[in-house]
């Protein structure tokens, strides 16, 4: 992780909150908190309920990140873990590779599904659609965590890129331009993100996926993915590469771009929940697709475009932690 520790205090108006680490917080007064605790604020009190002052980098050895040069997330080319550079396996594109192997990237607990043997590779499904990535993801050895993705549209999603899902079923991938994104509330109150039906090509003809994630933010593209090819993109943990706003300020919560035809991160516009007559819920994390917390100041780079280091906040459920007392 390259971040060592966050500076952060409530926002306007929040009168206390309860850090992860059982601290109280109350207004006026600044609290250091370590990368781990940080990592378990919820994206929503990320957004409404604290405000991030600073942040404190590695800036040497193995937990050091760039926003240049070979892609090594989270790490620099120093340290116990420069063997991995290049990450050949992670900067591979391809439209029609049926397996890509493992071996040398020493990743932890990847998830080859329909892998034929133990060890051999990741399979790509090729059955339904002419992409069709599955739920292929791996770890890497800084806790990252990648998803092999495939780019469905018409034109290439750039490296650093925020993409959403155009079919989350099965790994196709998009920039926000034109896809659907709705979030609403059941019965209980509690927000989801609605499904949709999308219709893609297949091998036998066009294929319908029926109640498919569309617009959820999937990943932030580690290359250039061009049209019809299969890729990663990095769904979890420091991302050393990502694409933002120009003056996007060290410690604000940026999210997908709707108005934005390219996958730039921003700081949502709207960030007072509400739910309307139809249960349509907007200024929520989940509805603001809330990607995580921007770590290094804006540095100008390709194509007029400004790269940050990136938190990205994982969007895996968890076990909600109870505390109790031991009465033993």
């Amino acid at each position: 992780m390259s971040a060592r520790s966050f500076v952060i205090q409530l926002q306007a108006g929040a009168g206390q909150a309860i850090l992860p680490d059982h601290r109280k917080m109350v207004p006026g007064v600044q609290y250091v908190v370590d990368a781990e605790t940080f990592n378990k604020i919820s994206l929503g009190a990320r957004q409404n309920v604290i405000s991030v002052v600073s942040v404190n980098m590695d800036t040497t050895g193995t937990g050091a990140a760039s926003v240049s040069g070979t892609y090594v997330p989270a790490q620099s080319a120093a340290g116990i873990n420069s063997q991995l550079s290049p990450l050949t396996l992670l900067t591979t594109v391809s439209p029609s590779a049926t397996t890509f192997s493992v071996a040398g990237f020493a990743a932890q607990g990847y998830s080859a599904g329909g892998e034929a043997g133990t060890n051999t590779g990741i399979q790509f499904a090729q059955d339904t659609l002419s992409g069709s990535a599955i739920n292929v993801s791996i770890t890497s050895p800084d806790g990252a965590r990648y998803a092999l993705a495939y780019n469905g549209t018409a034109s290439t999603i750039s490296g650093g890129w925020a993409t959403v899902w155009q079919d989350y079923n099965n790994r196709y991938i998009s920039t926000a331009s034109g896809i659907t994104y709705l979030v609403k509330t059941d019965g209980l109150g509690t927000a989801y993100t609605v499904s949709t039906d999308t219709t893609l090509s297949g091998v036998n003809g066009n294929v319908t996926t029926i109640g498919t994630k569309q617009g959820e933010f999937a990943g932030i593209a580690l290359v250039n993915i061009p049209a019809g090819n299969f890729g990663f993109i990095q769904i979890e943990g420091t991302c050393p590469s990502a694409v933002v706003a120009s003056g996007t300020a060290v410690g604000a919560t940026v999210a997908v771009s709707g108005t934005s035809n390219a996958g730039v991160l921003a700081v949502p516009a709207n960030t007072t929940a509400a739910v309307s007559s139809l249960g349509i819920v907007t200024g929520t994390a989940l509805a603001n697709n809330v990607v995580g917390t921007v770590l290094t100041a804006p540095a100008s780079g390709t194509n007029g475009q400004f790269f940050s280091v990136i938190d990205i906040r994982s969007r895996r459920v968890k076990k909600p932690y109870n505390r109790f007392l031991n009465k033993n």
